[in-house]
């Protein structure tokens, strides 16, 4: 069974022809191309410009939401162009609610500028905009990890935060979403990724394929959450990323010293102890 892997795949999507060691490395280095590692990203009409006199709350949202006054301009590391429009509502950097406790504050100044532009391509409320779903969520939350590090987060903070919104963030156009999963379970496989920055210092290539890792293993654990991720199916396109529809599922053992996933009636305690 084929296992595709991020440089394998887009080189499959590339080329019929068998790819060289140098077609690979190409391809990784095109993947590890961020705000990290080319420091051109840049944004206009920062900081960003809220309306503080029309506040508005949410259903089930933490934070209140204010309407940008001037449309943000992002440019990331790629080139790529990205738009927080006049409107977009935004309550700071978009972080799932059961990672805050973990991750942190996420109105900090040097977060507003990254949420207010993630807000525009999947934030709540942002629904009927412009930007809302206009690419591959792969990329909205790639983009989201430059935004932070071209607005001063440092490099080991920004990780957390993408892989906050990586594990727990919103997905579309059919991927599997991990909403059923129980929080403790998130929030284990949140600690884990945190604690993984930490010791590793990895490329964001190599901290992607370990979040990846992370939701196999959450994925074996819930099997009556994920019934048909079956392990026979290959993605076709050799793309990113899984579906309901089209996985394959190549569980790794677990790492030595990773904790169980407690069970949901420990939730108190985990938030205790953090």
């Amino acid at each position: 069974m084929t296992r595709y892997k991020m440089a394998a795949g887009l080189l499959l999507a590339l080329t019929a022809c068998t790819p060289t060691m140098q077609d690979v490395n190409e391809v990784r280095t095109l993947s590890d191309v961020n705000c990290t590692t080319r420091p051109t990203c840049s944004y206009e009409n920062s900081p960003l410009k809220v309306d503080r006199s029309r506040p508005v709350t949410l259903p089930r949202r933490p934070y209140t939401f204010y309407p940008v006054v001037e449309t943000l301009h992002f440019r990331d590391a790629q080139n790529r162009e990205w738009l927080a429009p006049s409107g977009t509502l935004t309550d700071g950097a978009s972080i799932p609610a059961i990672f805050v406790s973990i991750v942190g504050n996420p109105t900090a100044p040097e977060y507003v500028n990254a949420g207010a532009v993630h807000d525009a391509y999947c934030g709540v409320g942002n629904e009927g905009g412009a930007m809302y779903h206009n690419g591959r969520w792969q990329d909205v939350h790639r983009m989201f990890y430059d935004a932070l590090v071209a607005g001063g987060t440092a490099k080991p903070r920004a990780q957390v935060m993408f892989a906050a919104v990586w594990l727990g963030g919103p997905r579309w156009n059919h991927y599997y979403s991990m909403a059923a999963v129980p929080p403790p379970a998130m929030q284990q496989a949140m600690r884990d990724a945190k604690s993984y920055v930490e010791k590793n210092d990895p490329t964001l290539p190599e901290l992607i394929l370990y979040l990846e890792r992370l939701e196999k293993r959450i994925i074996r654990q819930y099997p009556n959450i994920f019934p048909s991720l079956n392990p026979d199916n290959e993605r076709p396109d050799g793309g990113e990323g899984r579906s309901e529809q089209d996985i394959e599922i190549d569980f790794e053992p677990e790492t030595e010293g990773e904790a169980e996933v407690p069970d949901q009636t420990d939730l108190s305690e985990i938030l205790e102890a953090l």
